[in-house]
């Protein structure tokens, strides 16, 4: 119940929300498991004195990052680009990466920004599979914005719908597909005919 409205991004992980973009943020120049080992640095306490003298706490706390963003990478299925550069891997590769960076800050809540954007709808298939694990397996709450109505109906328990930054609908997929503003709305009038 606390307000997070201005509070920069490791403040808000601390609290267990994480987010992925639109447009993933990665560190194209870097490979796939240094990504996702930057979302355990919430959880590590190592200094720079600790590495520059390489103390056990910080080869411990290395080891376990390591080892943590290898379980996330297996979880998303990309476990196999752990060595490959991001510049280097497909989108739907980048949203899974993306989603393994999140996991790895071991959040109570991830928000995704349009998770299937970019991506064929195969790919938006297995991204919506991976989603909903998210959510069962690891109980984590799941908030998404996105235009593909197949996935937000297939994952939702609840939707609410905006027009033009207006609530125009909420409430359980059913309903909301039944919903005549929806439809007018996003299929247009000759849906109908």
């Amino acid at each position: 119940d606390k307000d997070v409205t201005g509070l920069p991004p490791h403040k808000m992980a601390r609290l267990g929300l994480a987010r992925t973009f639109q447009t993933t943020q990665l560190f194209p120049a870097a490979p796939v498991l240094d990504n996702v080992i930057v979302g355990r640095r919430l959880h590590t306490r190592s200094n720079v004195f600790d590495a520059v003298v390489r103390s056990r706490r910080h080869r411990r706390e290395e080891d376990e990052s390591r080892d943590r963003a290898l379980q996330e990478l297996a979880f998303v299925g990309a476990r196999d680009l752990a060595d490959v550069l991001v510049a280097n891997i497909s989108q739907e590769a980048r949203k899974r990466v993306a989603i393994a960076l999140a996991l790895a800050t071991e959040p109570r809540v991830l928000l995704l920004d349009e998770p299937a954007a970019g991506i064929n709808p195969h790919e938006t298939e297995g991204l919506t599979e991976l989603i909903r694990s998210v959510a069962v397996e690891r109980g984590v709450t799941v908030c998404l914005v996105e235009h593909k109505m197949r996935m937000v109906m297939d994952l939702s328990d609840h939707v609410a719908v905006l027009n033009h930054g207006r609530k125009i609908a909420e409430g359980p997929p059913d309903a909301i597909r039944n919903n005549p503003a929806v439809i007018d709305a996003y299929l247009g009038a000759e849906h109908d005919a």
